[in-house]
């Protein structure tokens, strides 16, 4: 019987705080590795089964008000949490059921330190990316103005929704990086402007040895 980690072997993984730039990166590096890619909030967001655990359900189950508004950042800090951490082993039960003939890149910030570390060979599956606090602020502002945020418009109080949410990232950013140092991952800054270039060469050079050697051109 193959270890966790054996059947494994074949998934990269990019987790990291929202806004950091993961998604673009994981599609150009699928895009030259021929890779499958596996968003994690696109799975959570759309697949029944991911809300089965408390966690979930509690987000399922309350007004945005409550979700952002009446609550604490340390709170909405603990119920992501709790959620990324309910909802991680579902996703490697689905890793494990796909063909390992091909790679695949996971991203998105429910790929946490913690939960990554026990299923990789090593460190060099596994990067995390943590966006500076303009380019957090910024992406965010994009993606309001796209209507693909957090629809504080919403709530009867979008500055404190906002705020809440800001707090949450800037406190999820933390701890990733701290979990990085503990388990001997690599966390990397992105700054603003993000020079996709240089950011996927850093991926790419990270990877190096997991990647295959033939490009898909």
């Amino acid at each position: 019987m193959q270890s966790v980690t054996d059947r494994l072997a074949h998934v990269l993984w990019i987790g990291g705080g929202p806004c950091a730039g993961k998604t673009t990166l994981s599609r150009l590096l699928a895009g030259t590795y021929d890779l499958r890619i596996y968003n994690l909030d696109w799975h959570y967001a759309r697949e029944d089964r991911f809300r089965g655990g408390p966690a979930a359900r509690w987000w399922g189950g309350h007004t945005m008000d409550e979700r952002w508004v009446d609550i604490t950042a340390d709170e909405l800090l603990e119920r992501s949490t709790a959620c990324w951490n309910e909802q991680f082993p579902v996703a490697v039960d689905q890793l494990l059921a796909m063909p390992a003939s091909r790679g695949v890149v996971v991203e998105g910030p429910g790929a946490a330190p913690w939960l990554v570390a026990p299923v990789i060979r090593d460190s060099r599956q596994a990067i995390f990316l943590v966006p500076d606090e303009t380019l957090r602020n910024r992406v965010v502002v994009d993606r309001e103005r796209r209507g693909t945020s957090v629809a504080y418009g919403t709530t009867r109080d979008p500055e404190r929704a906002r705020s809440n949410h800001r707090e949450r990232d800037r406190r999820w950013n933390s701890r990733i990086e701290m979990s990085c140092r503990e388990l001997g991952l690599r966390s990397v800054r992105m700054d603003d402007p993000l020079d996709l270039d240089a950011s996927l060469a850093l991926v790419e050079g990270h990877f190096a040895p997991r990647l295959p050697t033939v490009l898909n051109v």
